[in-house]
């Protein structure tokens, strides 16, 4: 278990949040931002995807979003994994709507870049988001994320292209905050 101020994260238990992904995951409000296609997922796909993250420490870090007080609202993980680079990809759901907006996405994406350097060792952590997405974009870059390109008609949702921006943040940028430099 992980904790900050507002949030608290713990490894996925296919047991406790395969409903709530189900949910989330076929909402299509929820998953505009994700790269994702709105599409039906089964129960059974998705349970599958948490019993492998469950599994596979070495893969994929995913976690639970919970409230200090237990409310699951959404996931995060690390993933992608480069061992010999150093680097993963970082990404985050939010999935209970009244939950957006009000801070919590950067508070878990500042916790997940603290895990990424001092447990995992990392070097380099990155993302992609959509560049229609300026709120994600701001949570991003005041967890340390700088951008670094422009990726044009990157992805395909809802029959029209859309462009992302890659951004990461790096071992000596978050040590450097962390200092106060």
């Amino acid at each position: 278990m992980y904790y900050a101020e507002r949030v608290r994260l713990r490894r996925v238990n296919p047991e406790l949040d395969t409903d709530d992904r189900y949910r989330w995951l076929n909402d299509p409000d929820t998953v505009r931002y994700l790269g994702m296609r709105p599409a039906r997922l089964s129960r059974e796909e998705v349970r599958s995807y948490l019993e492998k993250c469950a599994d596979s420490a070495r893969d994929i870090a995913e976690f639970a979003i919970e409230t200090s007080d237990g409310c699951h609202i959404g996931g995060t993980c690390l993933r992608a994994f480069n061992h010999t680079a150093r680097s993963a990809e970082f990404g985050i759901c939010i999935g209970e709507e009244d939950f957006r907006g009000q801070g919590y996405g950067t508070e878990v994406t500042r916790l997940m870049v603290k895990i990424g350097f001092e447990e995992f060792n990392l070097n380099r952590i990155w993302l992609h988001v959509s560049a229609d997405n300026p709120a994600g974009v701001r949570a991003y870059e005041k967890a340390g994320f700088q951008r670094e390109g422009w990726l044009r008609q990157h992805g395909f949702i809802n029959g029209k292209y859309y462009d992302a921006y890659l951004m990461a943040v790096l071992r000596e940028e978050y040590e450097r905050r962390e200092r106060g430099a």
